[in-house]
């Protein structure tokens, strides 16, 4: 077949060469749905764990808002916060969940003292709430295995003195598997009280788990998709115009890719794991479409790119067999 590949120049500030984009995937709408659930259920606290790369924090970053305000209909009382991995001062803790609950410092380069930092805090959540004629706001933690015992039971203060006043403080932590195993920890050491409170509730991050899931991902970068915002252009389009216009796509490809993946699992996984059971992680699959894109780009013709020999050779690159023995290995 000759190639169908005649792409005009590509623009550097394209999401897909920045990595600066997300594909909406059943698990994101999972965790989403969990969350509304449980903002519906007013618990106190709850958590989602699972490997790293395959999908959470990007859930946080660039969906959970505006899927959750489309589903109440309103505009949601929200923080979200990505705690980082470094130890911090009690200051310094209630001066970043300011910052992110986008206070407008008058001296931005200035910390708060603590007992100030706490009290704007307060204050702030119950503006956000009181905004949108709510009588709660939600915190989202992400990257939530680092947060310490001290944070959580500055946290648990804080909840119960909203709680006197008339305002419900919801925490969900986002993190790894790891975040999993604090509630037991907690309990032990004679804080049951921080886990019943902060991991009521808690769900899975699952990665892509069959064909059909795969497929529908595969069916983002080919139709849902946009780039330039307003031309209708989806990601296969840009880069593969012409194999586009040929009824090429990538979501008929997903039968030959999973299979793939499938062989490129650690030989343990192999002789151990039900192919049904098998979950990629989503930081694999964009990594492995990235590739395909620029290579079609590149004026690689569509059965070249998507034959079997390609696509395993790709997806060697990204690390996929040795990133699955280590998520393996913590399960």
């Amino acid at each position: 077949m000759k190639n169908l590949n005649q792409s005009p120049s590509i623009d550097q500030n394209h999401p897909v060469l920045k990595q600066s984009y997300a594909v909406y995937t059943p698990s994101m709408e999972e965790m989403i749905t969990t969350i509304g659930n449980w903002i519906d259920q007013k618990v106190s606290g709850g958590y989602i764990y699972g490997p790293s790369r395959f999908g959470k924090s990007v859930t946080v970053k660039w969906y959970v808002r505006t899927v959750l305000e489309e589903r109440f209909n309103n505009k949601l009382p929200m923080v979200v916060w990505s705690r980082p991995d470094t130890s911090m001062t009690e200051v310094e803790f209630w001066n970043l969940l300011l910052l992110e609950a986008k206070f407008r410092f008058q001296f931005p380069d200035k910390l708060k003292k603590k007992i100030q930092a706490r009290f704007l805090f307060k204050q702030h959540l119950i503006t956000i709430a009181r905004s949108a004629r709510q009588n709660y706001v939600v915190l989202i933690i992400d990257e939530a295995h680092e947060v310490t015992l001290k944070e959580w039971k500055w946290l648990l203060g804080l909840q119960n003195e909203l709680d006197k006043d008339g305002f419900h403080l919801t925490v969900f932590s986002i993190g790894s598997h790891q975040l999993g195993y604090q509630p037991s920890f907690y309990s032990r050491i004679g804080n049951a009280h921080i886990a019943a409170r902060f991991f009521a509730v808690s769900a899975r991050f699952h990665g892509i788990r069959n064909i059909k899931e795969l497929r529908f991902i595969l069916n983002g970068y080919d139709i849902d998709s946009e780039w330039p915002e307003g031309t209708g252009i989806s990601y296969l389009k840009y880069f593969a115009p012409s194999a586009f216009e040929n009824n090429c796509r990538l979501a008929d490809q997903a039968d030959e890719l999973w299979m793939a993946f499938e062989e490129l699992l650690p030989l343990e996984m192999r002789s151990s794991t039900k192919k049904s059971v098998m979950e990629l992680p989503m930081l694999h699959l964009a990594i492995t479409v990235e590739q395909l894109l620029r290579q079609l780009e590149n004026g690689k013709d569509w059965e070249s790119t998507t034959s079997k020999i390609n696509l395993l050779n790709i997806i060697k690159n990204t690390g996929f067999t040795l990133f699955m023995r280590l998520i393996s290995a913590q399960e």
